[in-house]
């Protein structure tokens, strides 16, 4: 299981999950930026890194998309809505950058998702509802019931009127098969009690005790599926969490600033290698 390669016949499909809610507006501690901004960065990150993976060279000089991986936005606060605006359906990588690197219809600014911490409150449940009910319709079709699983990325600072606990743990056991739903949880904050300096020695979180003692961030971490041994051999054979620990989960924050750059090596079973 967590087997597949990713690749054109049998495409990944990423969902995002972005919080938006007026906390997001305040500045990462440490920081002069605000969670947002943060979260935008990170998402151009991960974009950025799933179209190199999908670009092919033609010749010499011309090089062209394959249609690898898929992706869908749920931005939320009070309630959650779809990016870009109108989104009904999953994108291919390619649309997906394009629209991101578009100006904004609102700032004219391009590479942004049009965060700003205005969405008011809070309800990560509604927004992991229709997550599930975007990838729950997405397995209904032929393109990635035999692909690798779907993986849910959810960057939030954790706070939240509702309790998304459970959806999460519904949406794991959808699978394709090749293995069930994989939920990815960044902290966009940094409470937590795990000790670590860098990547190098990020041991991974076991428990929901080093996830503490912040609530929030204990409920993200019990939210976040384990990481499958497929991954977790890759993650360390490639360098990128050399120090992770068997029985960890796809649970991380941004202690350091390379931190979620890192995380997108969740992103396929083969680690840098999906593609070869």
């Amino acid at each position: 299981m967590y087997e597949k390669k990713i690749e054109a016949a049998h495409p990944g499909l990423v969902v995002m999950v972005l919080d938006d809610s007026g906390s997001m507006a305040d500045a990462l501690p440490g920081t002069t930026d605000a969670k947002f901004q943060w979260v935008e960065r990170y998402t151009g990150i991960i974009l950025k890194e799933l179209l190199a993976r999908s670009t092919v060279p033609v010749d010499d000089t011309t090089f062209r998309v394959k249609p690898r991986y898929y992706t869908a936005f749920v931005v939320y606060g009070a309630r959650p809505v779809r990016w870009p605006v109108g989104a009904t359906d999953v994108r291919d990588i390619e649309t997906s950058v394009r629209d991101f690197a578009a100006a904004d219809p609102t700032s004219g600014a391009a590479n942004t998702l049009g965060l700003g911490g205005r969405l008011g409150g809070t309800d990560a449940l509604a927004a992991f509802e229709m997550a599930h009910g975007i990838v729950e319709q997405a397995l209904q079709g032929e393109r990635f019931r035999d692909s690798f699983p779907p993986i849910v990325f959810h960057l939030s600072d954790g706070m939240s009127q509702s309790d998304a606990e459970p959806v999460a743990q519904r949406m794991a056991t959808l699978e394709t098969s090749d293995g069930g739903v994989l939920v990815v949880n960044a902290l966009i904050g940094t409470t937590t009690s795990l000790a670590y300096t860098d990547p190098n020695d990020f041991p991974g979180y076991t428990t929901d005790q080093e996830a503490g003692p912040d609530p929030d961030s204990r409920r993200m971490f019990r939210m976040s599926s384990a990481s499958p041994d497929t991954i977790s051999d890759n993650l360390r054979s490639d360098g990128i969490f050399p120090s992770l620990r068997d029985g960890a989960r796809l649970y991380f924050d941004v202690r350091t600033k390379e931190m979620l750059k890192h995380v997108i090596g969740t992103v396929g079973s083969g680690g840098s290698r999906a593609n070869r």
